[in-house]
C-alpha cells in the first residue's frame, strides 16, 4: 500500500463516488485497512481513511464515535455525503468503524500534504463535569427508551457516548421510580462484507445487557428495579434524534433501555 496520494487520486475518488450515489445507495459498507493522516490540528485531529476494495474509492471514515486503530482491519459503515475534502477521502457521514482485532494489516500513515484536516471539537452534548447541575424530569412521568450502540464483536461502552445516555436513563429511573427493562441485541445473521463473513454469538447480546445493567448499578439504579433480556437476529432502527444515530446494520448491535415508571409521583422532597 503506498503511502502517498495525489491530488488527482483524490479527485478521481470523489468522481467515482459522486456518480455511484447519483444513480444508486449512498451507503456503504467494507471492510480495510485504515489509513492514517497528520494533519497537526492539534488534539484528536488526525485524519483516518480507509478505501473500499470493490470500487478503489478513498473514504474519509474518521467522525465515527470510535476511531480505527493502525495495524488492524476495520468494518466501515457510513453514508456518502457532499461534504468538502478536508482529509484526502470522500466523507462518510454518519460513519461507524470497528475494530477487526483478529484481522491484521500493515500500518500506513501521511503526511499532511496540504490537507487541512478538522480540528476536534468536544460535541456538546457529552456528558459535563460532575458539578454542572442535571435536569430533573417532573411528572407526569412516561415510558422513556434510551438505545446504546456498540461496535462489531463488542460489549464494551463506547467512551465520551455511553455516559451520557446512561446517566440521562439512570437520572429518569431514579427520579421516576421506575423499572428498568435492559434488552441486549447481536447480530446473530451472517453478513457477507468485503469478502468475509461477518456475524456476533447471541452470547454478546447478552454481555451487553449485563454491561449496561453494571453501569446503572454504579449510577445508582437498584439491581432490583433492573430486568435484563437478550436475543439475536434484531430488527435495524430507523434513524434516532439523538447522539449517535444509526445506520441501518449497526444499529442491529445495540442495546435498549426502556424506563417503565410505576406510577406517577409528585417532586421528591
Amino acid at each position: 500500500m503506498s503511502a502517498r496520494v495525489t491530488r488527482a487520486a483524490a479527485l478521481c475518488a470523489i468522481l467515482l463516488c459522486g456518480t455511484a450515489w447519483a444513480g444508486g445507495d449512498p451507503q456503504r459498507s467494507f471492510v480495510a485497512c485504515p489509513i492514517y493522516r497528520d494533519t497537526d490540528q492539534g488534539r484528536k485531529s488526525g485524519c483516518w481513511l480507509a478505501d473500499d476494495p470493490a470500487s478503489g474509492v478513498r473514504y474519509d471514515v474518521g467522525e465515527g464515535l470510535t476511531k480505527p486503530q493502525e495495524g488492524y482491519q476495520v468494518l466501515v459503515e457510513g453514508i456518502v455525503t457532499q461534504e468538502p475534502d478536508v482529509c484526502g477521502g470522500v466523507v462518510l457521514r454518519p460513519v461507524r468503524t470497528a475494530v477487526l482485532h483478529e484481522q491484521k494489516c500493515p500500518s500506513a500513515e501521511f503526511t499532511a500534504e496540504n490537507y487541512p484536516g478538522r480540528r476536534y471539537v468536544l460535541p456538546a452534548e457529552m456528558m459535563q463535569q460532575t458539578w454542572v447541575p442535571r435536569p430533573v424530569p417532573t411528572p407526569p412521568f412516561s415510558t422513556q427508551r434510551y438505545v446504546l450502540l456498540f461496535d462489531y464483536g463488542d460489549d464494551r461502552l463506547i467512551y465520551q457516548y455511553a455516559e451520557t445516555v446512561l446517566e440521562r436513563a439512570a437520572i429518569y429511573c431514579k427520579t421516576s421510580g421506575a423499572r428498568v427493562t435492559i434488552r441486549g441485541y447481536a447480530a446473530t445473521e451472517p453478513l457477507q462484507v468485503s469478502g468475509q463473513l461477518l456475524r456476533e454469538p447471541l452470547s454478546l447480546a447478552r454481555d451487553r445487557a449485563e454491561m449496561v445493567g453494571e453501569a446503572l448499578t454504579r449510577l445508582g439504579v437498584a439491581r432490583a428495579a433492573q430486568r435484563l433480556q437478550w436475543q439475536g437476529s434484531p430488527v435495524a432502527l430507523d434513524p434516532l434524534p439523538t447522539l449517535g444515530a444509526p445506520l441501518p446494520q449497526s444499529s442491529l448491535r445495540r442495546v435498549e433501555i426502556t424506563v417503565e415508571p410505576a406510577a406517577e409521583r409528585g417532586p421528591a422532597h
